[in-house]
């Protein structure tokens, strides 16, 4: 959906909206819950401006990614700044490695992505959260720890094999 403004020009030549043109094309909170539950067939909670679409509604995993996409598409909304780490779990960021490391999500403190945001966001069209300093080293040790337990599995288990 774009929001676009149609204009007509005055008797002094000047550009101006009239005001059924400027109701129609600004975007509402209404515009936002249906693009919310047209995306997202199954919420665990109710529609309302500061409802969290990650605790509250119940967007999880792959799917919150998935539904940032499509925002980001949809509205035409430059998400260049957006950090998804604030917003939401990985999906399987419970794994053996969450015995040493955390996932990023974990290492910072949550913002809540809420219809009220995502109106922001389309308005201003660029992603409006200007998040806290924070250091996320380069290095996902996590994964890495997950990939040496893995392979060590691996080799045991076609030990075990080998040997039997």
């Amino acid at each position: 959906m774009s929001v676009s403004c149609l204009r007509r020009i005055s008797h002094a030549g000047n550009i101006e909206a009239t005001t059924s043109e400027l109701s129609s094309s600004i975007m509402q909170i209404e515009d936002i819950y249906q693009f919310i539950s047209r995306s997202e067939r199954i919420l665990t909670g109710e529609l309302s401006p500061d409802a969290d679409l990650h605790d509250d509604l119940g967007i999880t995993g792959d799917d919150f990614p998935a539904f940032m996409r499509k925002f980001e598409k949809e509205f035409n909304v430059d998400m260049l700044n957006y950090r998804w780490y604030f917003h939401h779990a990985e999906e399987g960021a419970l794994g053996l490695n969450g015995v040493f490391i955390n996932s990023p999500s974990y290492r910072v403190a949550h913002i809540p992505v809420t219809p009220r945001l995502l109106l922001e966001a389309v308005t201003e069209g660029h992603w409006p959260v200007q998040y806290p300093q924070h250091d996320l080293s380069a290095k996902r040790f996590d994964i890495t720890i997950d990939r040496v337990l893995a392979l060590a599995l691996v080799l045991f288990t076609l030990t075990w094999l080998a040997q039997a």
